[in-house]
């Protein structure tokens, strides 16, 4: 079994943990938020320059002429006036010739500058860094130093690149880089040496506190099976607890409004209304769609993409609708969220 800490889930969740205010006591600390870091967006879409000299740098080194957007992991602002941060988690490193050169050789250019992708009219400088476990991150920083080299040799402009690494102690959870002056301030300052996010829990507790996103469509591959199964019956369990609230908020005759995206919004602890995947409609969709099957032999819903309107006439009804959402099974393969996401998008 891969190790925790190269567990894409768990690095999302675990810089998601750094970014928030928490309880001093509550064994997280976080580290970025008191550098003055906040989570701008997940998967935002970040515009290739369409200057020429930028697109051939790009053709070059990528021998592509693909100059369709790049979606970081996360995207990070700070409360000063200092490069934005976007961060790409990997659950390895990887070699200049690899087949992840081309995202992150893109990445690197188009960060130069984030005006276009902000709609800035002043020049906002951007600044890489890939997350891997520790041990790789080395070998991750050198990678990304020579892609740069690569696009600067071409005639490109580039953002800076940094490497971050978690590792896993007896202490707990730690947040570093194998070369801070490569990061940029005030963030060099504050991984100047690792810094513990996560405290070891105490007896045989796990390390993994509540995750913000339990589980994320499209790495199945790259994530350990078991972790995605657990993950996705968490969030899937989530929706429809979120949905029974909903429910039990509603004084009958009523006519409820439901969106699957404030369903997910509460699912992640308000984290899904920063994401700016592709699938972010596809995904608030699946989750009005597991409502809608649980519902459908009980009361009246009408679902138009992740919106939904169900009937409750009466407060009978309203608590067997209540009952059906508490007897939904979310290990339920063919009920879950990955079952649902993965269906062809409809319109109604």
């Amino acid at each position: 079994m891969p190790p925790l800490t190269a567990d894409q889930v768990f690095q999302l969740n675990t810089l998601l943990w750094s970014l928030t205010d928490v309880h001093p006591e509550g064994g997280i600390h976080p580290v970025l938020r008191d550098a003055g870091y906040f989570l701008r967006a997940i998967g935002q879409r970040v515009q290739v320059p369409r200057g020429q000299s930028q697109l051939t740098a790009l053709q070059a080194v990528t021998e592509s002429q693909d100059a369709s957007p790049t979606r970081p992991d996360l995207w990070l602002g700070h409360s000063d006036a200092v490069p934005q941060v976007l961060v790409e988690l990997k659950a390895q490193s990887f070699g200049p010739n690899s087949s992840n050169q081309r995202q992150a050789s893109k990445l690197i250019l188009s960060a130069a500058d984030l005006a276009s992708s902000l709609g800035s009219p002043a020049e906002v400088p951007g600044h890489v860094c890939y997350l891997t476990p520790a041990d790789q991150a080395a070998a991750m920083a050198e990678t990304l130093k020579s892609l740069a080299a690569q696009i600067l040799h071409a005639g490109g402009d580039v953002a800076p690149t940094g490497a971050l690494g978690l590792e896993h102690t007896e202490d707990g959870v730690l947040l570093g880089s194998p070369h801070p002056d490569d990061l940029p301030y005030p963030l060099r300052h504050v991984l100047s040496t690792p810094k513990l996010v996560l405290e070891a829990p105490d007896g045989d507790n796990s390390i993994q506190p509540l995750y913000y996103i339990p589980w994320i469509p499209g790495i199945e591959d790259s994530q350990d099976p078991i972790l995605a199964a657990d993950g996705l019956r968490e969030l899937t369990a989530r929706v429809l607890t979120h949905a029974m609230a909903a429910l039990g908020t509603a004084r009958p005759p009523q006519l409820l409004m439901v969106s699957g995206a404030d369903l997910l919004d509460g699912a992640t602890l308000g984290i899904f209304s920063y994401w700016r995947e592709a699938d972010a409609d596809r995904f608030a969709e699946a989750a009005a769609k597991i409502v809608e099957r649980a519902l459908s032999a009980t009361v009246t819903v009408r679902r138009q993409q992740w919106r939904l309107e169900i009937e409750l006439p009466t407060a009978e009804l309203q608590r067997t609708a209540i009952e059906r959402l508490e007897d939904a099974d979310p290990s339920d393969p063919a009920k879950s969220l990955a079952t649902v996401v993965a269906e062809p998008p409809t319109l109604f």
